[in-house]
């Protein structure tokens, strides 16, 4: 009995007073945010690429011609087309334009079916577009696009401020195929009740578009410094924290420091990932490397108190598993 009672509390104080825990950085990602901009001059075409813009949408007061001349050819355009007759006519358009090279995406308010057979047919770039509150149909919609073409841009909008395309249930398909969600800002009535504001664009990359669509974007460029800004700091905090000794620290505390630390390092990995959640993990991190190092004998909430009342009950709880396996052991024995 002697010897079972010695393995269990040294099981027990082992698993109670455990404090190593080896976590590795994860490799930190660079930027990978993108955005596009929807302009309707060539002033605001010319400040759209000056801001950093992958993408520029030329509004029905712009030809092809006169949006290529003015982002020079620096950006890709988005054409945007109500059905497969008008994508024909821009088409046609630019392929008369004395220019080579265009690089334009066709997006068009069709079914994934007919959008891209017609871009198969062209030899043209597609961005998928859905809108719309149905999950299998958007669900589809993704599978769809994505197989057009590898890394594929697949656009989904809604009016409904909690619709499906909001949940990681339909936007984890981007990462599954390797495709790119993209959403956008400038249509009130698809864009999910959501302003095309800083606070919107963060909440929409964090349920996983990396591709946003905006009417301001020297607004963009700025939010982009700021997530820049708040992912550097985030890295500092996890040095420091990979840098912190748990050695001796009570269990809890070492728990919630994993757990943050495990979090922030996850983030950092993520070249898309939003403001607020790397602010939020930062913070926790920074709050759980704090009490590790809260000098023996302060107390926090969690912490576990060895009082003699505890004691005794861990001691009880120790001989009754004890005295029911010698009991069964017994039992066998005679069987």
């Amino acid at each position: 009995m002697h010897r079972y009672l010695k393995a269990l509390i040294f099981i027990a104080l082992a698993a109670a007073l455990s404090s190593s825990f080896c976590v590795s950085a994860a490799g930190v990602s660079e930027q990978s945010i993108k955005f596009a901009a929807y302009c309707e001059t060539t002033q605001e075409i010319a400040e759209a690429v000056e801001s950093g813009a992958e993408f520029v949408c030329f509004g029905s007061t712009l030809t092809a011609l006169e949006a290529y001349e003015a982002t020079q050819g620096k950006v890709a355009l988005i054409a945007d087309a109500e059905s497969i007759e008008q994508a024909e006519k821009i088409y046609s358009e630019i392929s008369m334009l004395s220019i080579k090279n265009v690089n334009v995406y066709y997006r068009i308010s069709v079914s994934a079916g007919k959008a891209t057979e017609w871009a198969q047919s062209k030899g043209v770039k597609l961005i998928g577009y859905y809108k719309g509150n149905i999950f299998p149909i958007a669900v589809s919609a993704i599978s769809k696009y994505a197989k057009f073409a590898d890394g594929a841009i697949i656009q989904m909008q809604t009016n409904n401020q909690d619709g499906v395309i909001l949940h990681n249930s339909v936007t984890s398909g981007f990462t599954k195929h390797g495709a790119i969600g993209m959403f956008s800002f400038v249509d009130s009535t698809r864009s999910a009740k959501r302003t095309d504001s800083a606070r919107s664009w963060d909440d929409l990359i964090s349920r996983g578009y990396t591709l946003i669509e905006t009417a301001y974007p020297a607004d963009f460029a700025e939010y982009l410094k700021n997530n820049t800004a708040e992912r550097q700091k985030l890295e500092a905090s996890v040095n420091t924290a990979l840098a912190t000794s748990t050695q001796g620290c009570p269990p809890n505390r070492v728990k919630t420091y994993q757990s943050a630390l495990e979090d922030a390092s996850d983030l950092l990995s993520d070249g898309s990932s939003a403001t607020y959640a790397m602010a939020d993990a930062r913070t926790a991190l920074d709050e759980a490397v704090k009490n590790i190092k809260i000098p023996d004998g302060s107390k926090i909430q969690g912490d576990l108190k060895f009082t003699p009342g505890r004691i005794a009950w861990a001691l009880f709880g120790i001989a009754l598993v004890l005295s029911w396996q010698i009991f069964f052991r017994k039992r066998w024995a005679k069987n």
